[in-house]
């Protein structure tokens, strides 16, 4: 089964490469021969990542048949970009490159193994740039990949090789700086310059000083990168012989050298060069701004780089005359970035300027201030954005809780942050479970062991992280400090974590009904602690709904999922949304009315399809095969719609093996996996079971096995029924059915009732499973046939 999405990190080409077309289609004949590791080695600035990326199109253009005629639609998962210049340890590597790939991993699986289980047998070309920090790791990592992922093909950038078997290095050259023969043709880096200059809005006349034009495109070396800085100031409006005078001090034209000069020191000498050019100010923002890993936004470079000689409101100007001297690139985004050469060197400035501890210090304060205000702040409409803008911010949350790790006295305040971030439920949204587990323990270890709030909090996340994994065995050890540090406490202020650890791990790892209690009185206990733990009350409160699913009686039951269903709903949190509806399937599920569980099933997965998370997805379509088999079980004749279940559960089962989610190590959803299996084999038998099985398996992506959970209508009893179907419904739901009918909203349907919003929500959701209709336009056209029937004689 394929893994899901992918990021779409190969962007579309914004202009030729000037001379570099015989390397591109010798390279593309590399990488699609015989050759599946191929480095292009070469010096900063020379310009590998440009390089790499249009060889990337070039080989996704021949793999899907564009080049060939074929008019097949452009693979887009056939190329997966990991750019790894912000990558400091081995761990966050294998991370980025399980990103760049598009898988879902949320086991606690080793990441080196989960990425040679998804790509073995995958046609796929992994480009990794900039490997240089990590050149040994990405060697080791690419040496297994080649081993034992025999589809997989890699092309690396680098400042030198990796040194394994298998790779072959491509050196990729300067631009040449002098035409060949006695052509009049310009040579490439010529014709690099002219276009630069050009499209920064200076056209080169017949009349320049053409002489030093040339010594420009001598004393460049042929790096791009060079290149492009001095057509920044001919754009400026600096003549070309202004340009070659200031460059190195004047020495250059002064001795008319011609010498092939250093291409790191040419590179160096370009950068102070443009540095120099650069106001004091302008100075001391290029280098305070290379702390920030992955880009970042004025109002974060505002807060951070500020003081010291920059004023906030300076900051704004600074960094608009950074982006107009090409040291700075602005994205459509309202992001900014820096080329990782023009970065490297900030942070070497930054060190010179005896700043760098004082600015990475200012860099983590934001960053745990972020982390708190989204953690205090998701329980609401704004819940899906704030997740996002915490996995956009993510390099930068890494970097910061690095240098917490890594610096004398900073461990607190980096498990604080990485506690909100999990408060916050980013590990799970974007599938990052096994490296905030890395975190967790790394600063737990390296933090003071003491009852403060943040550890007590951290060490029942990390527990909870390892249950969601499906290790209930490994939370022994969390519980126990758990209960260590409560210990130390002398008030009972900060108890409701391990409620939560104690709860969950009586629902999930022992399956004792007794887990509703500990779980009921978390609630209580968030719920007392203000409203910036709106959200960790509103998650404990689903988990409490789903121990009373469980384990409670069908009264219990549904009123726990209602009212996390309905607190959800009130705060207008989707995701939130999407698992209190699964929630509320349970009771019905468990307490025969299967068909009405699969419209709740369905109802979350639906949201969670839409918001493309690929967490509870993964549960909700493991629930709705349950569902399905229990329906099937009740129904006459119901042999497709069990093999339909069989189908499912192999794919969602499939789903989980990709994404790391053990569902069966955990006891109940163990047993209701059972329950479905054991019903439908005793229909089908196991021959016919297992191939259905294989059929869910072999689906080829997770949205087939999401056609498949939303596809086959559930009706009341099995069978539609239009005579009976009216007498199914409550007196409240007909009422409610029959304003749906009159084209009124729920809005105007509540207030007319006087009752909630939610509450219609509520009764809606069940009439759609009744009656099986699937929308309300349905429900209108089914109420209007029950309305004729009543009207005949």
């Amino acid at each position: 089964m394929a893994t899901g999405r992918g990021r779409q990190t190969l962007p579309a080409a914004v202009g030729d490469l000037v001379g570099r077309d015989d390397l591109v289609r010798e390279t593309v004949q590399r990488v699609l021969g015989v050759d599946r590791l191929v480095t292009l080695v070469g010096p900063g600035g020379v310009g590998k990542t440009a390089l790499a990326l249009e060889v990337a199109r070039r080989c996704r253009d021949q793999h899907d048949g564009t080049s060939t005629g074929l008019n097949r639609e452009p693979d887009d998962q056939y190329v997966a970009v990991a750019y790894l210049g912000h990558i400091t340890r081995s761990d966050e590597l294998h991370r980025e490159i399980i990103r760049a790939v598009g898988i879902t991993d949320q086991s606690s699986d080793d990441p080196v193994d989960v990425l040679v289980e998804h790509l073995r047998g995958q046609d796929k070309l992994l480009v990794l740039d900039n490997c240089e920090q990590l050149w040994e790791a990405v060697g080791d990592l690419c040496a297994v990949l080649l081993d034992e992922a025999p589809e997989v093909r890699v092309l690396a950038t680098s400042r030198h090789h990796l040194g394994i078997a298998g790779e072959h290095a491509t050196m990729v050259p300067p631009l040449s700086v002098r035409s060949e023969g006695s052509s009049a043709r310009p040579s490439d880096a010529m014709r690099l310059l002219l276009r630069r200059a050009e499209a920064a809005g200076r056209v080169v006349e017949a009349d320049e000083d053409l002489e030093a034009l040339a010594e420009l495109v001598d004393w460049s070396s042929g790096l791009p990168l060079v290149l492009e800085l001095i057509a920044v100031r001919l754009g400026g409006g600096m003549s070309p012989r202004e340009v070659l005078t200031r460059l190195d001090g004047g020495r250059l034209l002064a001795t008319r050298t011609r010498r092939v000069r250093s291409h790191h020191r040419t590179l160096e000498q370009t950068l102070d060069w443009s540095h120099g050019l650069c106001s004091p100010e302008q100075q001391r923002l290029l280098a305070r701004i290379s702390v920030f890993a992955g880009g970042f936004t004025l109002d974060t470079a505002e807060r951070v780089c500020s003081g010291s000689g920059i004023g906030e409101h300076d900051v704004v100007d600074l960094l608009a005359d950074l982006v107009r001297q090409s040291l700075v690139v602005a994205g459509p985004n309202g992001r900014y970035h820096q080329l990782q050469p023009v970065r490297e060197y900030g942070q070497r400035r930054l060190r010179a300027l005896d700043e760098e501890l004082w600015v990475r210090d200012a860099h983590c304060a934001f960053f745990r201030d972020l982390a708190a205000q989204l953690a205090s702040t998701w329980y609401g409409e704004d819940e899906v954005a704030l997740l996002r803008r915490a996995h956009v911010e993510m390099p930068n949350f890494r970097a910061a809780l690095h240098h917490c790790a890594t610096t004398s006295g900073l461990a607190e305040i980096g498990l604080a942050m990485v506690h909100d971030l999990a408060r916050l439920r980013v590990q799970f949204f974007f599938a990052q479970l096994g490296e905030f587990t890395t975190w967790f323990q790394t600063l737990l270890d390296r933090a003071p062991v003491r009852p403060t709030p943040e550890r007590i909090g951290s060490v029942a996340l990390l527990g909870w992280i390892k249950l969601c994994q499906g290790a209930p065995r490994e939370v022994a050890v969390q519980l126990e400090h758990c209960r260590e540090l409560v210990s130390m406490l002398d008030e009972d202020a900060q108890v409701a974590p391990l409620y939560f650890l104690e709860g969950a791990h009586a629902l999930l790892a022992v399956g004792d009904p007794k887990s509703v209690e500990p779980l009921r009185r978390a609630v209580e206990l968030f719920g007392e602690m203000g409203p910036e733990f709106c959200g960790d009350c509103g998650n404990t409160k689903l988990i409490w709904a789903l121990a009373a699913g469980f384990y409670g009686d069908e009264a219990t039951a549904i009123e726990a999922a209602e009212d996390c269903l309905n607190d959800a709903r009130q705060a207008g949190a989707e995701w939130a949304i999407s698992w209190a509806l699964w929630a509320r399937g349970l009771a019905p599920l468990r307490h025969g009315a299967p068909e009405e569980a699969v419209a709740w099933f369905r109802a979350g997965l639906e949201i969670q399809v839409r918001l493309q998370e690929q967490w509870g997805s993964t549960w909700a379509s493991e629930a709705i095969a349950w569902a399905l088999a229990a329906v099937a079980r009740e129904t006459a004749g119901g042999e497709d719609l069990l093999e339909i279940a069989a189908e499912l559960l192999g794919g969602a089962v499939a789903m989980q093996k990709v994404t790391g989610v053990a569902i069966a190590g955990l006891t109940p959803f163990g047993r209701e996996r059972d329950k479905a299996r054991d019903a439908i084999v005793a229909r089908l038998g196991h021959d016919r079971y297992h191939r259905a099985y294989g059929r869910g398996t072999a689906l080829p992506s997770r949205e087939a096995v999401y056609a498949l959970a939303l596809g086959p209508r559930v009706e009341a009893g099995g069978r539609r029924a239009p005579d009976s179907g009216w007498d199914q419904l409550s007196r409240r739901q007909r009422e409610i059915a029959v304003l749906v009918s009159q084209g009124m909203t729920n809005h105007l349907i509540a207030r007319k009732l006087h009752l909630s919003v939610s509450t219609i929500e509520n009764h809606l959701t069940a009439v759609f499973a009744k009656v099986g209709v699937a929308n309300r336009v349905e429900l209108s056209t089914w109420v209007g046939a029950q309305l004729a029937l009543r009207e005949e004689p």
